[in-house]
């Protein structure tokens, strides 16, 4: 586990200084969350491209060969080989890290830590580790560090590859190359029991220092061409290609059938160079010891002849035990070896996988050894095919192929593919199945697989894809019907699950009272309840006397004078709406009050004009000034006069009034007479 150092207070970050310009750490600063690396197979990223910049110590012991832990970030990669390089590189504008630190681990949920044994090469500006036999699509992870407890910046190199036969350093135990494939040669040392096999080439001033000697025959006519790269780019790398003639009758390396020589010690040079070979754009044929005018390291290709055996001696000048790269990038000469090319049939959905081997014809004497890799029930094969694998869960596959021909040339081929497998039905968590306008709706998955996405179908046809749940505002009841789940993780699709919900239009509570209860009433009086609401099944009504009612158009009989708040509920099955109406205020019989004079003065007491009459069905009141001009008009009696007229106090003084009404019964009412207004 990692451990952060958090500043608790602002006086110690003030008196501790914060990491380097407030950076966070690196994203793969811990085991939990490595950076992938996918093209591994002569794999460079760009100079400095990683850093361990502010990493943090994992906690985890210092690796063999390791002088301490240091401040370490992770990658990991599926092995796809059996042996890897991996080379750090900083210095000569590369990175800025000191004495970087490699190391590789099998690892278990990040808690079980298994070193894999290799070997560190590490100097200054480099640190170079080599690991054999590595299981082919197996998980590893790479730790990286600097000595001292250095950060800084770094360039990172991955060659993952099968192995050619361990080269000899005399031309008579040369390793034969049966196809193209690049591959890193590590610890060259050594020059073998005759050190002169180059003798009257470019090499003949300086002898065998290190060398390694490599062999093929041409399958077909073609243009070669390589590159050297040294694991270490301050080693200088001399080489010699010899054209032995045909295959049948082959001859011994000599001067004569030197085809080309390459002996320049680019590294010392100005400007200095450190890569060399064939390629198609250079026009000498030798480039001597030295530092010679426009030597570059590269000399002119060659026109390989089919059959023809070549042999290729590879020479360390530094002395320095490094290794190299060697690839054939940008030959179209073919080397004779068995091609070990295969069909393969995969559904990454099902777990299942059918391959077979697909060359025109298959040579008596061939052997083959497929690996299916991590997973598969059956892991090998010695059939070429077809082969059916079946793998016991999803994951990251590396088919390998090994064919070897009767002379013991042998050849390899991965395939990578990510099978997802099957994806399961979604179970959903459980919610309420019905809903209201205005509601929002939340479904929630339960077995969503890692990595893959949720992707919803509405009632409207509308697909969503989402992370996991789906949130829909339902803002109408066409958002009824079925929600459709199925889980994806491309190019997979897992079968669907689905739910009904029902979205409700939310109920309008409306009525109306006959009489109208803008007037005033005298108990007793019956009131008729008119219900006009909208999208309810049921309705509640509370008169305000301790009375209710769940009929839809009650009537209410008020039996004692007081004031009576009345609501209904309209709901449905779920949702509900409620209207409560203005105070209805029943009086004792036979009140009648008009009162002669109101004091508007904001003590509490008779600052209003009130009118108290009864049971009347329609009614109206004008109140004068002394000139005849009207300062006050109403339909209802529950209206009073404040002693205003469009908001300015009226003087004081007398007003008249004049009421015109007709009771419940039909009789007209008609008074007139004035009122003093008092301040």
């Amino acid at each position: 586990m990692k451990i952060y150092l958090h500043y608790f207070t602002l006086l110690l970050v003030v008196l501790i200084p914060f990491s380097v310009k407030g950076q966070k750490p690196p994203t793969n600063d811990n085991c939990s969350a490595p950076i992938t690396l996918r093209a591994i197979n002569g794999y460079c990223s760009q100079a400095g491209e990683y850093n361990n910049i502010n990493a943090t110590a994992s906690g985890l012991d210092k690796a063999l060969e390791w002088p301490s832990a240091g401040n370490d970030v992770w990658f990991k990669f599926v092995a796809n080989a059996y042996d890897i390089n991996i080379d750090v590189k900083t210095g000569g504008g590369l990175g800025t890290l000191s004495n970087p630190l490699v190391a590789i681990y099998t690892v278990s949920n990040c808690t079980n830590f298994n070193q894999e044994i290799g070997k560190l090469y590490a100097d200054a500006n480099q640190g170079s580790y080599y690991k054999g036999g590595l299981v082919v699509g197996q998980t590893y992870y790479i730790r990286i560090s600097g000595g001292n407890n250095s950060t800084g910046t770094f360039q990172l190199c991955v060659d993952n590859y099968f192995p050619p036969l361990q080269p000899g350093q005399d031309f008579s135990n040369a390793s034969l190359l049966c196809s193209k494939d690049a591959f890193t040669q590590n610890k060259v040392s050594g020059s073998g029991l005759d050190n002169n096999e180059a003798s009257g080439t470019c090499l003949s001033g300086s002898g065998e220092a290190n060398s390694t000697w490599y062999k093929w025959i041409a399958a077909n006519d073609g243009i070669l061409t390589f590159t050297i790269t040294p694991t270490s780019t301050s080693d200088d790398i001399d080489w010699v290609l010899f054209d032995l003639g045909p295959s049948n009758t082959p001859q011994k390396p000599n001067a004569s059938n030197a085809l080309r020589c390459a002996a320049g010690s680019g590294v010392t040079c100005s400007p200095s160079y450190y890569l060399t070979g064939l390629n198609l754009t250079s026009t000498d044929f030798n480039e001597q010891a030295g530092c010679g005018i426009g030597q570059d390291g590269f000399v002119r290709y060659v026109d390989a002849k089919q059959d023809h055996l070549y042999a290729l001696l590879i020479n360390n000048f530094t002395s320095t035990d490094n290794g190299f790269r060697l690839d054939f990038t940008g030959s179209t000469v073919e080397f004779l070896g068995p091609a070990p090319s295969f069909q393969a049939q995969n559904t990454p959905c099902d777990n299942n996988f059918s391959t077979r081997y697909v060359p025109d014809e298959i040579r008596p004497g061939y052997d083959f050894k497929w690996d299916f890799g991590e997973g598969a029930i059956t892991r090998t094969s010695t059939k070429a095919g077809p082969v059916d694998v079946n793998y016991t869960g999803p994951g990251d596959r590396t088919v390998t192929l090994q064919v070897t021909s009767p002379l013991g040339c042998t050849s390899y081929r991965s395939y990578f593919f990510k099978d997802s497998g099957p994806l399961p039905a979604p179970t959903l968590a459980d919610i309420p199945k019905t809903y209201c306008v205005g509601d929002t709706l939340v479904i929630t998955p339960t077995n969503q697989p890692a990595g893959s996405e949720a992707v919803w179908t509405l009632p409207t046809g509308k697909e969503i894809t989402t992370s996991g749940e789906l949130v829909v505002p339902l803002t109408t009841d066409s958002l009824s019907g079925t929600y459709t789940l199925k889980y994806t993780a491309e190019p997979c699709s897992g079968s669907a699950n689905t739910i009904e919900i029902k979205v409700l239009k939310k109920p309008i509570a409306n009525f109306e009272i006959d009489p109208t209860p803008d007037q005033l009433y005298s108990a007793p009086i019956q009131f008729n309840f008119v219900n006009s609401s909208k999208n309810a099944t049921g309705y509640l009504w509370n008169f305000g006397d301790g009375e209710t009612s769940t009929a839809v158009n009650p009537s209410h009989t008020y039996t004692k004078s007081g004031r009576y708040v009345i609501s209904l509920v309209s709901y449905n099955q779920q949702c509900a709406d409620t209207l409560t109406l203005p105070v209805l205020k029943i009086l004792e019989e036979g009140d009648v009050l008009v009162p002669n004079a109101f004091t508007p003065n904001g003590d509490g007491n008779n600052d209003q004009f009130n009118v108290l009459i009864a049971n009347l069905k329609t009614y109206h009141i004008d109140i004068f000034n002394r000139y005849g001009s009207i300062v006050f008009s109403s339909d209802r009696i529950i209206d009073s006069w404040d002693g205003t007229y469009k908001g300015k106090p009226m003087p004081v003084g007398v007003y008249y009034f004049i009421i015109s009404a007709v009771d419940l019964t039909g009789n007209k009412i008609f008074k007139k007479n004035s009122v003093t207004l008092i301040r």
